[in-house]
């Protein structure tokens, strides 16, 4: 099995999303396509002339803030979900808004659940934006909000740059991960995964971005998945059963080789009870890794 040759857009961008095993693979697909999209400017919404636009220049530090926690979904009176308020002050004060502000897009993308928050978040933190457009209701009129970033989001959202250790270590080794310890191993190919770890995980995928390398495969001219190496030894991906030369094919019966296919299978995942992952393994053979979330 070939692997897919490097391209614009592809290689070690391929990981900046990775997370937990198999969400964070899905998100790192789609992360490729962002990624190869990054030269195309955010289009400007359109919103009519009567219509309030704001220009706010924002920390890059405090768009970071803005997770799913900090939300909460906004009805209209027709009890329909129409978006979602910032329900902590300071950072709703420090991203330019009010109270009863309702947030119903961010760069064109559709929020409607808490979720929808972190997923927009992210997107942007990839694409290095510098300008994003906030889509809100305010005193029940729509209105456009310019953040104007100050400093790296990206930057800014995976955390300041370490200095690197003195001593000699092996840079595939991650630290230990008090997560790891909650997975519990059945046999070889069935896990089961607290709830709490997968939801931690899950909102949080890029800090376990090093603990592997990932690169597009294709079989007989086609995508075939994505096939790891440099796992570490005491990362989640060695802990829930892959190997250095696994090729991940398909997880729930999907494939991800489209971006569609790929976010179609990252929503369904946010509220999946088993991950049913097929592994083709060195030699040829192919294995399913079961993963209960309890």
């Amino acid at each position: 099995m070939a692997d897919v040759p490097k391209r614009a857009g592809l290689g070690r961008l391929a990981v900046i999303a990775i997370g937990f095993a198999v969400v964070a693979l899905v998100t790192s697909l789609i992360a490729v396509f962002v990624v190869m999209r990054r030269s195309t400017s955010v289009p400007v919404p359109v919103v009519s002339a009567k219509s309030a636009r704001i220009d706010r220049t924002i920390d890059a530090n405090e768009v970071t803030k803005l997770k799913r926690d900090v939300v909460e979904k906004a009805v209209d009176d027709q009890g329909e979900v129409v978006g979602v308020k910032i329900k902590d002050d300071p950072v709703r004060t420090a991203l330019g808004l009010e109270p009863g502000d309702i947030i119903t897009a961010i760069n064109g993308r559709a929020i409607k659940r808490e979720f929808d928050v972190y997923d927009a978040v992210l997107g942007m933190s990839m694409m290095d934006a510098s300008i994003v457009y906030v889509e809100i209701v305010r005193d029940k009129q729509p209105a456009l909000v310019r953040w104007k970033l100050d400093g790296d989001l990206r930057q800014a959202r995976n955390g300041p740059l370490r200095r690197p250790p003195t001593t000699t270590t092996n840079p595939f080794t991650a630290p230990p991960d008090p997560l790891v310890d909650s997975i519990r191993k059945i046999d070889a190919l069935h896990y089961e995964v607290p709830r709490a770890t997968f939801d931690q995980l899950l909102a949080n995928p890029d800090q376990y971005a090093r603990h592997a390398r990932i690169v597009p495969s294709v079989r007989n001219g086609q995508p075939d998945g994505f096939k790891l190496y440099a796992i570490s030894t005491n990362s989640l991906w060695f802990a829930i059963g892959f190997a250095n030369g696994d090729t991940i094919r398909r997880v729930n019966g999907h494939d991800l080789s489209t971006p569609d296919k790929a976010l179609e299978l990252y929503r369904k995942l946010k509220d999946a009870t088993e991950l049913q992952i097929l592994v083709g393994r060195r030699g040829g053979t192919e294995e399913m890794i079961v993963i209960t979330i309890k």
